[in-house]
């Protein structure tokens, strides 16, 4: 995949996400009426609706959301920390399959020891290159890594250095971002939902969001 492709690929997934979320978006007069959980929850079936089968230069986006599906006590002892977990694979030449797992929170979250708590916890599963915060603004989605949030004082927004949902995309695609020991590897589509709908249910994880490209030239 070369990078005109790589960045076309990057833009088209992040510009989808930031439509998404400024949607979904809830200010704070009268309280928040839809929460992060929901946000992220519809932001990866609404990936899915707008996204599955998109076709970007010679090379066909498939994606899939899935949720946890047991909603009992012990699902919502998150023992990764995260809220999402995410699986791309790339297929072809220079292909990968990567993983990562993400905490979602609004620009305006306060409960700064719950935040570091899941960022830890994140980590020591997939490790900072696979654990990172998607912090929900009223004009998309600002990324952080789980290991900035640690070095800092824990409050969103971070001070310093974030990046756009494209950006943090190109580094997924470059190699730059997400972990190998979380991937899955290219099987039919049946396949792979099982298989992460496995490691929902073992990890507790609330929501998944599998991305496959393939070459389709």
């Amino acid at each position: 995949m070369d990078s005109k492709v790589r960045n076309q690929i990057a833009k088209t997934f992040g510009s989808a996400v930031d439509d998404l979320v400024v949607e979904l978006y809830s200010e704070t007069q009268g309280g928040s009426t839809v929460q992060e959980p929901e946000i992220t929850s519809r932001l990866c079936q609404r990936l899915e609706d707008r996204l599955d089968g998109t076709q970007v230069g010679d090379y066909r986006m498939s994606i899939t959301a899935q949720s946890l599906p047991d909603r009992g006590h012990r699902s919502l002892e998150k023992i990764t920390g995260a809220d999402l977990y995410v699986a791309i694979s790339v297929e072809g030449e220079g292909g990968f399959d990567k993983g990562l797992f993400v905490q979602a929170k609004y620009d305006r979250n306060g409960n700064v020891e719950e935040l570091r708590d899941a960022c830890s916890r994140m980590t020591k599963i997939a490790s900072g290159q696979g654990s990172y915060v998607w912090v929900y603004t009223p004009t998309g989605v600002k990324v952080v890594s789980a290991e900035q949030v640690l070095r800092s004082n824990g409050r969103l927004p971070l001070q310093g250095h974030t990046r756009t949902m494209s950006g943090h995309a190109r580094r997924i695609l470059d190699c730059n971002a997400g972990t190998r020991s979380w991937g899955v590897q290219p099987l039919p589509r049946a396949e792979r939902r099982s298989i992460i709908a496995g490691q929902l249910r073992n990890l507790r994880t609330p929501q998944a969001l599998d991305i496959v490209i393939e070459h389709d030239g």
